[in-house]
């Protein structure tokens, strides 16, 4: 284009109207098709399934309401998140197992220490 070109471009141009002007630069080529990630795949490495995310939820709800009955299997399956996350230092989940595993332990201590609580108030009033 010329500098005379370039300084008409926006205005409009009643000789050849609905033209629009030619591109400079042309890519060429063939499209390839979107490649999918697989489920579980994480930067492009595949990473074995866990089940810290369950875990973690069933910790933090037997605090709510669970006590031992939740935070035992929360405990379980901490457990074995954590043996395959432990193989591989940059699993994904490997955070998350981690909570899991320390939010079921605090909740097993908490538990056992108001059943135990529990259990000595029921004792020094059937005795007193």
């Amino acid at each position: 284009m010329t500098q005379e070109q370039d300084d008409n471009f926006w205005q409009n141009n009643e000789a050849t109207p609905g033209v629009m002007p030619q591109a400079q630069y042309v890519i060429g080529g063939q499209v390839q098709s979107p490649q999918a990630i697989p489920i579980g795949a994480t930067h492009f490495a595949m990473y074995p399934q866990t089940n810290a995310i369950l875990a973690l939820v069933l910790a933090i709800a037997s605090f709510a309401c669970g006590g031992l009955l939740m935070s035992i299997p929360a405990l379980i399956l901490a457990i074995s998140a954590k043996k395959i996350t432990d193989h591989n230092p940059t699993h994904p989940d490997r955070g998350i197992a981690n909570a899991a595993y320390i939010t079921s332990i605090v909740n097993i201590c908490i538990s056992a220490a108001i059943i135990l609580l529990y259990a000595g108030a029921i004792f020094f009033y059937m005795a007193g």
